[in-house]
């Protein structure tokens, strides 16, 4: 970065833009009312469903999974584009505007189409009644969940950083998961009797009003601009545009949700359920590197493309920040497992105490190799993260499928404890490999340069 631009860089970090470190503290705030809503939905879910509760933790992430493929990488593509826009840059504009139509109208609810059939089929133990109620929530999920993370990336892509906050981050954002954790809460202690059907549905109505909030705000960023009639062509842009983000996104998601499949499909419900419990905790521990991740990725965008030397030194600020709010996290997930589940869950998911210690241990590798996928996807390497995160896949269906069959949920535990740490330290060699810097925390940050960087 020369001097004007380190200037102009410093002026609106200073004046109307957000900084990176108040971009971060913004974030933080929310990400941690997100959590407790996620925490607050997990809890009233529980009690509500019992043995039913691993279903509706396949339902709402499948849910996730397939409303990321549904945008087929848009949400992303469009956030990179956005954060590089110019403000006369009426053509930039038209084709963000252009990728949203297509995800809109057809990838995305296509999917969700699609999805009601899969979960149908796969449903095949599930009770009548149940089954039907499965499968048309997923599909709804799926296409409310996409429409949430396509609306809060381009929000921050746009720089609306304090709003793209209360749209994003653990059960789709401060906004969604306040709402969701009080409609659940409604139906478990006033109509307790509809089950799983109330529940999904709770999460439905949960995302669909900021959801509307969202489109609302970015929508009026582009009315001035007309993409004409949708064809088949624009449609084939979109797709070969994005694809590596789709297969990237997609491969992220599996790696993040795959074990909790296997368990429905290897395990009793009541298993299926202790698996879920102790899987939904330990994500915790992946928030703070998450959060920097989203926070950072507009930032890394626009300084890759300045060929800003600075770049190693912010990376590694930010994921010493993240090993610290992890550490805090994890101390009581190590001392009194035990008692946090039965705290949050219930008496019965106690017993789920050895697969949560086990779980930790990956997803405390995420935090310590940093944010090293977001400077890959960020700077146009995204097919070499899409690659590293479909062998993750492929090794948790084999040596996930073999040890849970062989020694039950511990084993299925090890599994995804061991390519999580796989996954994670290969992208943080690659990264080096690629663009010559390190992502893992450091004993020397540097929060100066949070301030001084634009968010």
């Amino acid at each position: 970065m020369d001097g004007r631009e380190s200037e102009a860089a410093s002026s609106r970090a200073a004046g109307g833009s957000l900084s990176l470190s108040g971009a971060t503290v913004w974030f933080a705030i929310s990400y941690g009312i997100a959590v407790l809503g996620y925490l607050a939905v997990n809890a009233f879910a529980a009690r509500l469903l019992y043995d039913e509760f691993g279903y509706f933790v396949i339902a709402v992430t499948a849910a996730t999974v397939l409303g990321q493929l549904g945008l087929f990488g848009a949400h992303r593509g469009g956030l990179r584009e956005a954060a590089r826009l110019r403000s006369d840059d009426s053509e930039g504009l038209l084709n963000l505007r252009r990728a949203v139509r297509v995800v809109s109208v057809v990838t995305l609810p296509v999917t969700a189409s699609l999805s009601v059939v899969g979960a149908f089929l796969l449903a095949a133990d599930v009770d009548g009644r149940s089954r039907w109620v499965l499968a048309i929530g997923t599909g709804v999920l799926v296409w409310l969940g996409g429409q949430q993370k396509l609306w809060a990336n381009y929000l921050r892509g746009f720089g609306h950083t304090r709003l793209a906050s209360l749209f994003e981050g653990r059960s789709g954002g401060a906004l969604v998961a306040v709402c969701q954790g009080a409609l659940v809460a409604i139906v478990l202690f006033f109509f307790s009797d509809l089950g799983l059907s109330g529940a999904l549905a709770a999460m439905a109505v949960g995302f669909a009003i900021p959801v509307l909030l969202a489109w609302y705000l970015v929508s009026r960023m582009w009315r001035h601009v007309h993409p004409g009639k949708l064809t088949l062509k624009d449609v084939r842009h979109v797709i070969h545009r994005n694809r590596h983000f789709a297969s990237n996104m997609l491969g992220g998601s599996l790696n993040s949700n795959l074990e909790t499949w296997i368990a429905g499909v290897v395990f009793t419900s009541i298993n299926v359920s202790l698996f879920s419990a102790a899987q939904r905790l330990s994500t915790l521990l992946s928030i703070s590197i998450m959060s920097m991740g989203v926070v950072f990725s507009p930032v890394v965008s626009r300084l890759f493309a300045r060929d800003d030397d600075q770049l190693e030194a912010l990376l590694r600020t930010g994921a010493t920040l993240a090993a610290v709010f992890t550490g805090i996290l994890w101390i009581p997930m190590l001392v009194a497992p035990q008692l946090l589940l039965q705290a949050v869950y219930g008496d019965a998911f106690g017993g789920a105490a050895l697969i949560l210690v086990i779980l930790t241990l990956g997803s405390v590798s995420n935090v310590l190799t940093g944010m090293c996928a977001v400077p890959l996807t960020m700077s146009q390497h995204e097919a070499v993260v899409a690659k590293l995160q479909w062998g993750g896949v492929v090794l948790r269906i084999g040596l996930g499928t073999l040890l849970a069959t062989q020694f039950g949920t511990v084993g299925l535990a090890v599994s995804a404890a061991m390519v999580s740490t796989c996954v994670s330290g290969t992208l943080w060699y690659v990264t080096r490999r690629r663009m010559g810097i390190w992502t893992h925390p450091t004993l020397r940050p540097d929060l100066r340069l949070l301030r001084r960087t634009a968010g």
